[in-house]
């Protein structure tokens, strides 16, 4: 029972730490304000956590394992998996897991502000992303795949990370579950296109 109790305290100083510094930036917020929003004190957030930069790439595991579950998961669930269907459900999984968590472009945006922090980021986490989106769009031409990496991330991500715009533009939610299903297969039939791959 402690060492569940031990793991929960640390999932949420973690889930605190993604969205103060999706918020805030990294050096916007302090650890006393994650932990404040943890609900946990000072001691007990430097207990797990040995300094600001240590929750920080705890932050970003999270975040990035679990994304990278999601797309597993879709793709293991495929009745088909062909090259085209891998590659529609991974895009179609990036969107729904953007849409569950809008706070992953602010926070992977902030990353860059440092040349470490977006040095150590590359390295563990968006290099293994950028590697499945290349097998998946294999017959790309190669000189694209950086410029349709970017496209889909900033499609998958831009309209969730600022949601209350949009319903103040389009007075669409785009957090409703359709809304996101229908972005979703947007994004999905954009990236499909003969065009864009080359075919």
């Amino acid at each position: 029972m402690r060492a569940e109790q031990r793991d929960a305290t640390r999932d949420q100083i973690v889930q605190a730490a993604l969205t103060s510094i999706s918020e805030s930036g990294y050096d916007g917020v302090s650890t006393r304000t994650i932990a404040a929003r943890a609900g946990v004190t000072q001691g007990l957030l430097t207990y797990h956590f040995k300094s600001k930069d240590a929750l920080w790439r705890a932050a970003a595991d999270h975040l990035f394992t679990r994304l990278n579950a999601a797309m597993d998961a879709g793709i293991a669930g495929l009745p088909d998996p062909s090259p085209a269907a891998v590659r529609r459900e991974t895009i179609l999984q990036m969107v729904v897991f953007a849409s569950q968590h809008p706070e992953m472009l602010r926070f992977i945006m902030d990353a860059g502000v440092s040349d470490s922090s977006c040095d150590w980021l590359v390295e563990a986490h968006l290099r293994r992303v950028y590697q499945r989106f290349c097998e998946s769009h294999a017959e790309t031409d190669r000189a694209d795949l950086p410029h349709l990496f970017y496209i889909l991330t900033g499609a998958s991500v831009l309209i969730f990370s600022n949601a209350s715009k949009c319903v103040q533009l389009s007075g669409m939610d785009p957090l409703t579950p359709e809304a996101v299903r229908r972005h979703a297969d947007l994004v999905a039939d954009l990236m499909e296109d003969r065009a864009l791959l080359g075919t």
